[in-house]
């Protein structure tokens, strides 16, 4: 991953989780509750959440598995270590003891091949540097029959929908000016550029299959799942 990114995200750590709430008026919540739903229905006993950032996708899943007495292990993985900081403080906070919040590069993954039943990852894939790569070490890492749910934001294919969007991204780049106007900009900017199909094709390229895009209620928001 490149130096930029990485300094883009340590820069915006301490106040990662209060913008992404108020930027999108709390519905990423929503958003990995429902990402979480659908890679637990797949009843994996271990997960690697790519990109964990300070692990909410992460703690949801452990609390979802745990409503229903299910025990799993969770490796989180970030390639910033004020985000890997925070997330394990927020873990310890919620007595949260089944995930292991470790560094590592999305693009060099250091993980043996076929380590995991699922791999997910949720709105860091768009700043990635090469989806290619992401793509295939997301398929070495993961076993033969496991599944992947990935969570990302792109630009709404509906004009009423980038309607909104025009309109949400000028408040978040506002909110964003607080903590840091560059890093926000650039994420903003990452929204409209992304194309999920790029994605889509980046995975089929590795021969992952099923491969499904939904985008969700906002349309702002989208889920890529799949299986190898």
């Amino acid at each position: 991953m490149s130096d930029e990114v990485r300094r883009v995200f340590s820069r915006i750590s301490p106040h990662y989780d209060l913008m992404n709430h108020l930027m999108s008026m709390g519905v990423d919540k929503r958003w990995r509750r429902t990402a979480a739903e659908d890679l637990l229905a797949g009843n994996p006993s271990s997960i690697l959440d790519i990109a964990t950032g300070t692990g909410d996708l992460a703690l949801e899943i452990s609390r979802l598995a745990a409503s229903s007495g299910r025990k799993i292990g969770i490796v989180g993985m970030d390639f910033s270590e004020e985000m890997l900081s925070l997330a394990r403080k927020k873990a310890a906070a919620a007595g949260i003891d089944d995930i292991v919040f470790e560094y590592g590069d999305a693009l060099k993954l250091k993980y043996a091949n076929g380590s995991f039943d699922a791999v997910t990852s949720a709105f860091a894939i768009r700043n990635f540097d090469d989806i290619g790569m992401f793509a295939k070490e997301l398929s070495r890492v993961l076993r033969k029959g496991g599944r992947f749910v990935l969570l990302d934001m792109a630009n709404p294919e509906s004009n009423a929908g980038r309607l909104f969007f025009s309109v949400y991204s000028r408040i978040m780049l506002a909110m964003g000016f607080v903590a840091s106007r560059h890093a926000y900009t650039r994420l903003v900017r990452t929204i409209r550029e992304f194309d999920p199909e790029k994605l889509s094709s980046a995975l089929k390229e590795e021969g992952l299959a099923d491969i499904r895009t939904r985008r969700l209620v906002s349309g702002i928001a989208f889920i890529t799942t799949g299986r190898k």
